[in-house]
């Protein structure tokens, strides 16, 4: 019998690390984020990235930067710099990578979360997710097989200095964007979701805002629309456009729910140095489990699990089942593909969604090209109406869904080192 060891005495830093980053995620949801969306790499991205793009690639309702993927590569650059860890490297497939955080970003956007969210979303009760769950161990599993075949991206070489900066100085212009945007002083050009803007299902959907007791309190789109007396939505020329119980039904827009920029931004830089620490990996432990039995990293996403679902339970988010659940959809077999997708991608990338996001804050010129390419994988999913809706799966879903692991494994064989 070997007397290799199962589990370190790191199994506890990186436990202790997650169940801090579940018990801030479910914190940030009590102070405005969307449900069981305290944080999220590739929903945070996406949004940040619907600033930009707006109403015209149909990311008007999720448009807003995110002050949390701000902070964690600020936090992440300040602990690698203190700590001697900031260094530029790269060079290491660097375009493959970014097709793979591009893969990355647009199965997850069909779930509707990245691997981190799928956790926390578990953790605070949505069974769907458990699907998702399912889908990241066979993903990563499947990539655990191709790295046991030789695939290999190739080692990081030492870079010009100012490379290292990349990821810092992209995270410090979104910063003065989030800011001038609190501020009213954004260029034109540039779209926010309004806080607290509220959806109906109708087609168009109306938008408004809600005030004092959950009310409706002013009408944003149509133009020139106005609440009826009996709760109504009429355009300008009196037309029902929505009616009182499209409106009572009426979803909150995701960009539209965020916690105060200040208070994400805190947390953010917190939880920046945390996971620059830790090396937490949201799926680097099922990786290590199946290819060398190790058990240190699967603490961390235990404690992200652990973690998450205390802290919803003691702020009274937690909601156990299967519908109604925020951000959601009940596709057990699209959950179960899409998170198997994004799993195996990010094994092939060499870390999830988040430790990409971290290592663009230590210098690391390959990991700030996966986020571009995550970046770039969200506008295309909601430009060409890739990404899910929390009715389920779009006809594109599938499709994309099958093409995309066709490209995978097509990477896997064209990067595999074959010896002599």
């Amino acid at each position: 019998m070997s007397g290799k060891r199962l589990v370190g005495p790191s199994a506890w830093i990186f436990g202790a690390a997650g169940a801090f980053i579940g018990v801030v995620a479910a914190w940030l949801v009590s102070q405005g984020n969307p449900g069981n969306m305290g944080l999220c790499i590739a929903c945070f991205l996406r949004d940040t990235v619907g600033f930009f793009g707006g109403a015209k690639a149909n990311m008007g309702a999720v448009a807003y930067v995110r002050p949390e993927i701000i902070g964690l590569v600020l936090g992440a650059a300040a602990a690698s710099f203190a700590t001697k860890e900031f260094r530029p490297r790269g060079g290491s497939s660097t375009l493959l990578r970014f097709v793979l955080g591009f893969i990355f970003m647009t199965s997850a956007l069909i779930f509707l979360g990245c691997t981190v969210r799928a956790w926390l979303r578990l953790g605070g009760g949505d069974l769907n997710a458990l699907w998702g769950v399912l889908g990241i161990v066979v993903g990563v599993s499947i990539g655990a097989l191709f790295l046991k075949g030789g695939y290999n991206l190739g080692r990081a070489k030492h870079l010009p200095a100012p490379a290292a900066w990349l990821g810092v100085a992209l995270a410090v212009a979104l910063l003065a964007l989030a800011l001038a945007s609190a501020s009213g002083t954004a260029p034109n050009g540039f779209t926010v979701t309004k806080a607290k803007a509220f959806a109906t299902g109708t087609t168009p959907p109306a938008v408004f805002l809600k005030g004092a007791g959950g009310k409706p309190a002013a009408v944003l789109k149509p133009e020139g629309a106005a609440l009826a007396p009996d709760g109504s939505i009429v355009g300008a020329d009196g037309a029902v456009v929505a009616s009182a119980e499209a409106v009572a039904k009426a979803k909150p827009q995701p960009g539209g729910k965020r916690a105060p920029l200040a208070i994400a931004l805190v947390a953010g830089l917190v939880l920046g140095v945390v996971a620059q620490r830790s090396r937490f990996c949201s799926i680097g432990g099922i990786r290590d489990v199946v290819l060398v039995r190790r058990f240190d990293l699967l603490f961390g996403v235990i404690g992200l699990l652990v973690g998450a679902f205390v802290a919803n339970v003691a702020l009274g988010q937690f909601s156990m089942g299967f519908e109604n659940q925020p951000v959601a959809h009940t596709d057990a077999l699209g959950n179960f593909a899409a998170m198997a997708v994004a799993g195996l991608a990010a094994v092939m990338l060499g870390g999830c969604p988040f430790r990409q996001v971290i290592m663009s804050g230590e210098g690391d010129v390959d990991a700030f090209a996966a986020v571009l390419g995550m970046m770039a994988g969200a506008f295309v999913a909601h430009w060409q109406g890739i990404a899910s809706s929390p009715k389920g799966l779009s006809p594109l879903g599938w499709p994309a869904l099958g093409v995309m692991a066709a490209v995978l494994v097509a990477i896997a064989l064209i990067k595999r080192e074959r010896t002599a």
